[in-house]
C-alpha cells in the first residue's frame, strides 16, 4: 500500500514540474506583438525605420505568426547603400528577415522560407552564417531573433546564371516561350472540337522556359550544385557531341546538341569544392561526371546551393549516349491487325526473374512485322535481342529492320532453343538523330513453326569512339 502511495505522489510531482516548466515557457511570451517589441528596442531602431518604410510594419502588427531576424543598428553600416536607397530592393532585403510561423534554432540546420520567396539557413547559433545573439524572444505573434548582421538576399542558380555573359546562359535563355497562366487568363470561349478553353489574347501570359520545366534551377525548394562551362569548354562539348545528334538540318543539329550539353549540368545536393565525390550523377539523366577541384575557375554560393564555373569537365560518354531498350510487348503497330498477338508473363529459369514477351504463332503470313518507336542517336549500334524459344522444339529465324521493314541490312538470325541470354544479331548505323521506326520481322514463309515471332526485348548499344 505504501509503495502504491509513493508512486502516486511521484506521478503528481512529475506532472506539477512539467506544468511549471510549461508555465515558465509561457512567461517568455510578452503581451507585445513583434512590431511593438522591435519598436521598444533602442538597438533595433534602424530596422524599425526600414519596416515602416517598406510597409512590413503593418505585416508584423497583424495577428498572424512570424519569426523575425532583426539586425542591430551597427549591422546596417556594412550594407550597400544602393540596396537601402532603392525601395524595391529594400523591400526584398527586409522581407528576407521575416518568415511565417514561429522558429527557434536547433543544432541541425533548417532552411526557412522568407517573405521574399528565398530560403535561409538557420541554426541555434546563426542564420546564413550571421550570429544570433539570443535564443529568441517570444511575442504575442511570433519570435524575435536579434542578429549581428543583415541577411542579404542571394541569387538562386538561375538568377546567377542570368547575371553572367556565358554562352550557356545565351542558349538557355533561347528556350523561353510565352505560356498561359490559366488562373489569371480571361476565358472568352470553348473550342467546340476539343473542349479546351479559349482565352482572350494578352491575358494570363507568362514567360516559361523549357529547361526549367525539366530541371528547375530557379526553385528554392531543394539544394543543388550547378555547373557553368567556360565558353571554350562549351564550344568543345558542342564539337564533341554534334556527331551523335546530327539531324535533318544544321539548325536542328545545333539546338539538339546544345541541349544535350546543358541538360546534365545539375546535381542534387551541395558539394564543397574540396570534398567533391569521385562521381557526380546528373539530375536529368544520371550521367556520370567527374569534376576536379583544380578545374573550377570560380564558385558562387546561391540561395539554392552552389554554382561552379569550370574550364574542364569529364563524364562517361556511355552514360550520356545510352543504350536503347525496346520492350517486345510495347509495339505501336502491326502488319495485319486481324492476327492474334499474345503477351506472355514468364520466369527466367536461370535467374528466377519474371519477364514479359510478345508471342505469335500459326498466323499464316510471310514477313509479318511488329513496329516500335525509338529515339536513336546518329551513331552505329550493335543490335541484340532476347528471344526465349520455349514454345516449340524447332528453331526459327527473325530479323530487325529500321525505318522500312523490307530493308535487310541486318539479315535473319536463328532463334535457338531456351536461350535466356542476349543474342547478337548485327550492326546498324543510324545517320539521323530522332525518333525512328524499328521493326521485328518474322520469317519470309507462311508455314507454321517456321515463322514464329518471340521477343522479350531488343537492345541497341552505341559504338562510341
Amino acid at each position: 500500500m505504501m509503495i502504491r502511495y509513493l508512486i502516486i505522489i511521484g506521478l503528481l510531482l512529475g506532472i506539477s514540474c512539467r506544468k511549471e516548466k510549461w508555465n515558465d515557457r509561457n512567461k517568455l511570451t510578452t503581451s507585445q506583438n513583434l512590431l511593438q517589441t522591435i519598436q521598444a528596442s533602442n538597438d533595433l531602431s534602424q530596422f524599425y525605420t526600414y519596416l515602416v518604410r517598406t510597409g512590413y510594419d503593418k505585416v508584423l502588427a497583424s495577428s498572424k505568426t512570424f519569426t523575425v531576424w532583426a539586425p542591430v543598428n551597427s549591422a546596417w553600416a556594412a550594407v550597400d547603400p544602393a540596396l537601402l536607397n532603392d525601395t524595391a530592393q529594400l523591400r526584398l532585403l527586409i522581407a528576407n528577415h521575416i518568415s511565417t510561423l514561429s522558429y527557434t534554432g536547433t543544432a541541425d540546420e533548417q532552411r526557412i522560407a522568407t517573405l521574399n520567396g528565398k530560403k535561409i539557413a538557420f541554426t541555434a547559433s546563426a542564420v546564413e552564417g550571421i550570429k544570433v545573439n539570443d535564443g529568441g524572444q517570444f511575442t504575442s505573434n511570433g519570435v524575435l531573433q536579434v542578429i549581428d548582421g543583415a541577411i542579404i538576399p542571394k541569387q538562386n542558380a538561375w538568377e546567377y546564371l542570368n547575371s553572367t555573359s556565358y554562352q550557356q546562359k545565351t542558349f538557355l535563355q533561347s528556350l523561353a516561350y510565352i505560356g498561359i497562366d490559366t488562373a489569371t487568363a480571361e476565358q472568352i470561349g470553348v473550342n467546340p472540337t476539343t473542349g479546351a478553353p479559349i482565352y482572350k489574347p494578352g491575358t494570363g501570359e507568362v514567360e516559361l522556359n523549357h529547361f526549367l520545366e525539366r530541371v528547375n534551377i530557379n526553385s528554392e525548394d531543394s539544394l543543388l550544385t550547378y555547373v557553368i562551362l567556360a565558353d571554350d569548354v562549351y564550344a568543345g562539348e558542342q564539337q564533341r557531341l554534334t556527331k551523335y545528334f546530327t539531324d535533318s538540318t544544321a539548325e536542328l543539329t545545333d539546338t539538339t546538341t546544345q541541349w544535350n550539353v546543358v541538360k546534365d549540368l545539375v546535381f542534387n545536393g551541395v558539394y564543397d569544392k574540396d570534398h567533391l565525390p569521385d562521381t557526380l550523377y546528373s539530375i536529368r539523366d544520371s550521367v556520370h561526371f567527374h569534376i576536379n577541384a583544380s578545374d573550377i575557375i570560380s564558385s558562387q554560393k546561391v540561395s539554392n546551393g552552389i554554382v561552379y564555373i569550370v574550364n574542364h569537365i569529364d563524364y562517361d560518354l556511355s552514360t550520356k549516349i545510352k543504350p536503347v531498350i525496346i520492350q517486345g510487348e510495347y509495339y505501336s503497330g502491326v502488319k495485319d491487325a486481324t492476327k492474334t498477338i499474345a503477351i506472355r508473363t514468364r520466369v527466367n529459369s536461370v535467374t528466377g526473374l519474371i519477364f514479359r514477351d510478345v508471342y505469335m504463332y500459326n498466323y499464316g503470313l510471310a514477313s509479318y512485322w511488329l513496329n516500335y518507336k525509338a529515339r536513336l542517336n546518329s551513331v552505329a549500334y550493335h543490335v541484340y535481342w532476347v528471344a526465349v524459344n520455349d514454345v516449340q522444339t524447332g528453331t526459327f529465324p527473325m530479323r530487325v529492320a529500321f525505318d522500312d521493314p523490307a530493308v535487310t541490312t541486318i539479315p535473319y538470325t536463328t532463334v535457338p532453343l531456351l536461350n535466356y541470354n542476349e543474342q547478337y544479331v548485327g550492326d546498324y548505323t543510324n545517320i539521323r538523330y530522332g525518333v525512328h521506326n524499328v521493326y521485328l520481322v518474322g520469317n519470309s514463309v507462311t508455314s507454321n513453326g517456321n515463322n514464329t515471332i518471340l521477343l522479350d526485348y531488343i537492345k541497341l548499344v552505341p559504338i562510341l569512339n
